[in-house]
C-alpha cells in the first residue's frame, strides 16, 4: 500500500487517474499554486495564470508512489481545468477539460487554434515523459462548453463528451443530432489521433439540461455515454429499460455507433428526486451544476 500528497501552497484537485503498462501513475486536475511541483525538462514548469485562476497539471509517479517522475503545468492566463486523462498504446498522454484562456497552448495544424468564447473544451496530447506538447486543440462554440471525459478507440481516435451551452457547438454532417436542443446539451465528439480533424460530432439531449459525464467504447467501437438529464424529452429508444423521465434529474445511459450517426440504445435511470452537485472552480461554475 502507498499514499502521498501532491501539491503546492494553494489549492489542488485531482480529477482523473490512469496507469501505464509499467504501472506508473498519471494524474491530472487543477492547481492554483504557483509552486506546484514540476520536474526538470517538463513541458511547462511555470504557472500561467495571472488572476488567481487555475492551471491544469499532469503528473507521473512510480507505482509505489515514492518518486515524482514527471510533472507539468498546462494552461493559459485564465482558468484551465483538466478533467479526464487517458493513454494510448504508445504511452502518449491525452487530457481533456475546459479552458477560459484565450492563450491556451495549441499546436500548428490542430483542428481549432482559436478560442471561441467564455469556456471552450480543450483536448491535448503529450508524450509519456510529459516533455513535449504533441498536439492540442480547442473545441467549442460562442458560449460555455466543457469536456468531462475522453476515451480512445483501437485506431487511436479520441472521443470526448461533456456539455455544450453553445448552440453553435461544432457538429458534423450526418451526425445523430446536429441541432441544439435547449438549456444545455450533452455532446459527443470524435477527433483523429493528431487532433487535426473533427471526424464526427453530435449533440445529445432534450429541452432541459443535459450533461455528458463519462464515456467508454466496446470492442466493436460502439460509444457509451453516461451523465444526467433534466429533460422530460431526452431521447430514449424503443424497448429500453426506462423510457420515462422520473423527476428533477435522471441518469441517462446512451449507446451510439462509432461514427456518431445513430443512437443505438438509450435509457433513463433514476427516481423521483436526485441531488447532484459538481464542484468546479470556474467563474461559470453554476452552469456546470
Amino acid at each position: 500500500m502507498a499514499s502521498t500528497y501532491l501539491g503546492g501552497t494553494h489549492t489542488e484537485t485531482g480529477y482523473s487517474i490512469t496507469l501505464d503498462r509499467s504501472g506508473n501513475v498519471y494524474v491530472a486536475g487543477l492547481t492554483y499554486s504557483s509552486d506546484f511541483p514540476t520536474t526538470s525538462g517538463a513541458y511547462d514548469t511555470s504557472w500561467n495564470s495571472w488572476n488567481s485562476d487555475s492551471d491544469v497539471f499532469i503528473s507521473k509517479l512510480d507505482g509505489g508512489l515514492t518518486s515524482l517522475l514527471a510533472s507539468t503545468y498546462l494552461g493559459g492566463s485564465s482558468s484551465d481545468v483538466g478533467l479526464s486523462l487517458a493513454l494510448d498504446t504508445s504511452g502518449n498522454v491525452y487530457v481533456a477539460g475546459f479552458t477560459g484562456s484565450t492563450d491556451f497552448p495549441t499546436t500548428s495544424g490542430a483542428y481549432d487554434t482559436s478560442w471561441n468564447g467564455v469556456d471552450d473544451v480543450f483536448v491535448s496530447k503529450l508524450d509519456g515523459g510529459l516533455t513535449n506538447l504533441l498536439a492540442s486543440t480547442y473545441l467549442g462554440g460562442s458560449s460555455s462548453d466543457g469536456g468531462f471525459s475522453l476515451a480512445l478507440d483501437t485506431s487511436g481516435n479520441i472521443y470526448v463528451t461533456g456539455l455544450a451551452v453553445s448552440p453553435d457547438f461544432p457538429t458534423t454532417g450526418g451526425a445523430y443530432d446536429t441541432s441544439f436542443n435547449g438549456g444545455y446539451d450533452a455532446f459527443v465528439s470524435k477527433l483523429n489521433n493528431g487532433l487535426t480533424s473533427l471526424l464526427a460530432s453530435t449533440f445529445l439531449g432534450g429541452s432541459g439540461r443535459n450533461h455528458g459525464a463519462s464515456i467508454t467504447l466496446d470492442t466493436s467501437g460502439n460509444v457509451y455515454v453516461a451523465g444526467f438529464t433534466g429533460s422530460t424529452d431526452f431521447p430514449t429508444t424503443s424497448g429500453a429499460y426506462d423510457t420515462s423521465w422520473n423527476g428533477v434529474d435522471d441518469v441517462f445511459i446512451s449507446k451510439l455507433d462509432g461514427g456518431l450517426t445513430s443512437l443505438l440504445a438509450s435509457t433513463y435511470l433514476g427516481g423521483s428526486i436526485m441531488i447532484l452537485v459538481m464542484l468546479l472552480p470556474s467563474t461559470q461554475a453554476g452552469m456546470y451544476m
